[in-house]
């Protein structure tokens, strides 16, 4: 299993997630989710994304060197345990280094959209302060 796999895995099973609860909050199938924790599917950034929402970890955690490790003994009201992470050298770089670039590519497509919308609001506040 590689890497975001098995932290897929971790962090479902640190709060008692089941795979059915994981895909319904995705919004895909059960056997779909089953696909992506085992490997046998590839997760795409969006995904990374969502499951990062969902468990409150930040995106690149998933592509980290370090898997989480659980600690059940986090109280009584805890719903699942807190987790920590210990070195694991398991990451395959490429897949790492690629979501990284979709990433990057996503933040620039986003700058240059917003680069845009500014220079037609300029040029629209431009239009209007020549009317006045």
């Amino acid at each position: 299993m590689k890497q975001p796999q098995k932290i897929m895995r971790i962090l479902r099973e640190s709060q008692d997630f089941s795979q059915e609860y994981v895909a319904d909050v995705l919004n895909i199938n059960q056997k779909t989710y089953s696909n992506l924790e085992s490997g046998k599917s590839k997760l795409t950034v969006d995904r990374i994304q969502q499951l990062a929402e969902l468990y409150h970890v930040k995106p690149d955690y998933f592509l980290s060197e370090d898997l989480p490790v659980i600690n059940y003994n986090s109280g009584p009201n805890s719903h699942g345990g807190n987790f920590e992470t210990y070195n694991n050298n398991f990451v395959e770089l490429e897949f790492v280094k690629s979501v990284y670039e979709k990433i990057l590519q996503e933040k620039n497509n986003t700058i240059s959209n917003l680069e845009n919308q500014v220079e037609k609001l300029t040029s629209i506040i431009q239009e209007l302060t020549k009317k006045k």
